[in-house]
């Protein structure tokens, strides 16, 4: 997460331990290839968020953030943040989701095929680059059936324990649940 820049080392471990789902998208052979987050920022980080993007909408309807997601270089282009966004959306189960990225990031794009829309206007984060709000509607999600199976393995980390998923391809649902 710190190499693709979605988070500053400073307070990760904190972040991560607050996350509410980790997902881990490994090679056969373990080598971590990608990851995605859906966390419960507090309410304050929410409404600071909403009111710098101007959003039409009240934060507290939208407590679950998607972040986090970024695929290793090596592995970019095959579609694999679209599935990790997908399949966090999944375990997000009925839940409005917010996320913001960076104006001229790639991997929201990806998040549009799932429901995203842009929200309010682009913000200055800070660091020297513009954010965008995005918010996804609650509603059920569907796979496709032609969606091709790839052969890499997921692992998610929950706060009360640590599973493996055992299997070897993304057409699992609410496995987790």
């Amino acid at each position: 997460m710190v190499e693709g820049g979605a988070v500053e080392p400073e307070g990760l471990t904190r972040r991560i331990r607050n996350a509410s789902r980790l997902l881990f998208l490994r090679e056969p052979d373990g080598k971590l290839v990608g990851v995605g987050a859906l966390k419960h920022p507090r309410s304050g980080y929410r409404d600071r968020v909403f009111a710098k993007a101007r959003a039409t909408v009240p934060s507290d309807r939208y407590r679950v953030e998607l972040g986090w997601v970024v695929v290793a270089k090596s592995h970019q282009g095959r579609g694999l943040s679209a599935r990790i966004i997908g399949e966090l959306l999944a375990l997000a189960k009925n839940e409005n989701v917010f996320a913001t990225t960076r104006l001229d990031d790639r991997a929201m794009r990806f998040a549009s095929a799932h429901g995203f829309k842009p929200n309010g206007n682009c913000y200055p984060s800070g660091r020297g680059y513009n954010l965008v709000l995005y918010l996804h509607n609650a509603a059920p999600q569907s796979t496709s059936a032609h969606e091709p199976t790839i052969n890499y393995h997921l692992s998610s980390w929950l706060p009360e324990k640590q599973e493996k998923l055992k299997n070897s391809s993304w057409r699992f649902r609410n496995d987790l649940a």
